[in-house]
């Protein structure tokens, strides 16, 4: 049987725990028990041996873990030596920078002032420190900047805003101590289960590069680099973020390389991009401009402590007292003037019935009166009317003559 083979391990294995129960056999438990009275001092494996063995038993062929591709090595490689060196990197002991990040918005812009503070501890565990300074944005009386601060010591963190401190925990603390490097990232990107490989050059602001792939062990994450073939600086970073069919293409520009010389040593040095933009979906979203970097300056542990202040349950306390007091107070000044209780709900507005409008009248028009017609100036004499005038009687005389001759 091969015994470089899955099976031949674990054939080696079985034989190796029978040879075990073998030598512990009841002839020989009282040896055993002096050995576990008196036990022989124990030399634990240092850690290049634990990690060949962790190799020679999870390796590729076992699980099918691929490595990363030599040439996309000598890629990142010639970046490190160009921004300083590995060396170089792993002497830094604190950080600090100021910034002002950017944020851009289709209609305004708003303007966010930071300061970070990095330090390894001795174990080389990262302390955090990140000050914020944010525009007012009409949450206080008089639109004062807002201060929040948040903090990681190692083991415990914090989040000071508004005032009040409360631990920071969960996805919270994740999201703050993810991504952050106080030398690169490309000095721990292997340790970090991240495999590289080569992919085709592409040419980034008119600059030829070359294009190296990192993909997490689990295969969940992506990301695309440009590196300059010319110098070797890193030009464009690429990922995805978000799920179907919300995925967000983002990129980051690096640009503005400058030498940050050490303050401990000013032989020493490393270059960072002080200009950094932000896209997503092609559109810009976000850039940073740095003010100030700092390298071995001699930051005191002490700045990665409980930030100074009163914790949020105890500011919460205080503000239930108080809004309970001014309750009680305006109760009591209700009963003293029989007012109305200090708090009933407001009546509920009758709805409106909603029918046809009425017609409106019909405006008549005034009648004017016909005017009356105008008068005969000669009328004419009426028949039984007699007129007396002494003009007229011969002929009343004649007309009474012929009525009397026609009665008879």
């Amino acid at each position: 049987m091969n015994t470089g083979s899955p099976a031949g391990r674990l054939f080696a294995g079985l034989m190796l725990l029978m040879a075990f129960l073998i030598w512990s056999t009841p002839v020989q438990q009282a040896d055993a028990t002096q050995r576990l009275q008196d036990p022989a001092p124990v030399t634990l494996p240092d850690r290049e041996t634990k990690q060949a063995a962790v190799d020679d038993i999870l390796g590729e062929d076992i699980l099918g873990i691929a490595k990363s591709d030599p040439a996309a090595m000598e890629v990142i490689q010639k970046y490190i030596d160009a921004v300083g060196g590995r060396e170089a990197m792993l002497s830094i002991t604190d950080r600090v920078e100021r910034f002002k990040n950017t944020k851009i918005d289709p209609t305004n812009e708003t303007v966010m002032k930071m300061a970070r503070f990095l330090k390894r501890t001795g174990e080389g565990v990262l302390m955090i420190r990140e000050e914020w300074q944010l525009p007012g944005l009409g949450l206080t009386k008089n639109n004062e900047p807002l201060n929040f601060v948040q903090v990681y010591d190692g083991e415990k963190a914090w989040v000071k805003a508004m005032g009040a401190v409360s631990p920071l925990a969960g996805k919270t603390l994740i999201v703050f101590v993810w991504d952050k490097h106080i030398d690169d990232f490309f000095i721990t990107f292997q340790d970090n289960g991240y495999i590289a490989s080569l992919k085709e050059d592409q040419t980034v602001l008119g600059t030829a590069c070359k294009m190296v792939e990192l993909k997490s062990f689990a295969g969940n994450q992506v990301q695309m680099f440009a590196f300059s073939d010319e110098d070797g600086l890193l030009l464009r970073k690429t990922w995805n973020e978000g799920q179907a069919p919300a995925v967000i293409k983002k990129e980051v520009f690096f640009s503005e390389y400058t030498r940050i010389r050490f303050s401990d040593d000013r032989n020493r040095w490393i270059k960072i991009p002080t200009i950094k933009k932000i896209f997503e979906d092609g559109e810009l979203s976000l850039e940073q401009n740095y003010d100030e970097i700092a390298l071995n300056s001699g930051v005191s542990p002490t700045l990665f402590g409980r930030p100074e202040g009163r914790s949020f349950d105890e500011v919460r306390r205080e503000r239930e007292a108080a809004r309970a007091a001014e309750q009680e107070a305006s109760a009591g000044d209700a009963e003293a003037g029989e007012k109305k209780p200090v708090w009933e709900r407001p009546k509920p507005k009758p709805k409106p019935v909603w029918e046809k409008p009425k017609p409106k009248p019909v405006i008549k028009p005034d009648i004017l009166p016909k005017p009356d017609p105008k008068p005969d100036p000669k009328p004419k004499p009426d028949p039984k009317v007699f007129d007396l005038d002494s003009n007229n009687i011969p002929d009343l005389l004649q007309r009474e003559s012929a009525l009397v001759d026609h009665l008879c």
